[in-house]
């Protein structure tokens, strides 16, 4: 597993078997940046996480789930779906 700024995303991606590359490209192309840069928010390396590429994220891989959720910075156990 990736070291994640966000310890929940990571949680649910690894429950789902979701590709951390497919996460990366699919957020490049809807915000129009890398999918380094991308990663960089994501691993918490540079940068932060828009507002747009957090929706995006939620929205195309985990619809079900808050963004509060998966976007805390701290683990947060049993919300995702509330």
């Amino acid at each position: 597993m990736a070291n994640l700024k966000y310890p929940n995303l990571a949680a649910e991606m690894a429950r789902t078997q979701t590709k951390y590359e497919d996460v990366y490209q699919s957020t490049a192309e809807a915000v129009g940046k890398s999918s380094e840069t991308v990663q960089n928010w994501i691993t918490g390396k540079a940068g932060e996480l828009t507002v747009k590429a957090a929706f995006h994220i939620r929205d195309n891989f985990f619809p079900a789930l808050q963004v509060g959720y998966l976007f805390a910075e701290q683990p947060i156990h049993g919300q995702g779906a509330n």
